[in-house]
């Protein structure tokens, strides 16, 4: 517990603040909500494919909070593999682009980052609980160009 309570305080000193963002606007922030230079890193778990109606809408997004960052600056990126719903609620199905490994790799390059590290965990049977049909999960480090 006094790990945790200490790393937590170490990131409420350096986070200065969460902001909400629409990803699929070409400006999803106001443009004074970020310093003139860009963000140093933008973290996105789970949002982009579940907001995406499909693969160039999701490939759109990635450029639009592109745009946040600095030059340089850094995307962390954890996302579904192979997911085309799940269940937010009873009887609630919210659909997702299901994306595979090269279609995330090429929509970061259109996009304008490079690739800094892709991990894939492929989910097994037994770790499918049934609220989706997700395969795998990636997470991605990627530099804005």
């Amino acid at each position: 517990p006094k790990a945790w309570t200490e790393k937590a305080a170490k990131l409420r000193q350096v986070v200065a603040d969460i902001l909400p963002i629409d990803v699929h606007c070409s400006q999803p922030l106001a443009p004074d909500a970020l310093p003139s230079a860009g963000a140093d890193c933008l973290v996105s778990c789970f949002c982009l494919e579940s907001v995406s109606p499909d693969l160039a809408a999701f490939t759109r997004a990635l450029g639009h909070i592109g745009k946040l960052l600095r030059p340089g600056g850094h995307l962390m990126l954890i996302g579904a593999l192979g997911e085309s719903y799940y269940f937010a609620g009873p009887g609630v199905r919210i659909p997702v682009v299901p994306l595979n490994e090269a279609q995330v790799c090429t929509s970061l390059k259109e996009s304008g980052y490079t690739l800094i590290r892709l991990e894939v965990y492929t989910l097994t049977q037994d770790m499918r609980v049934g609220v989706d049909d997700v395969t795998g999960v990636f997470f991605v480090k990627a530099k804005k160009d």
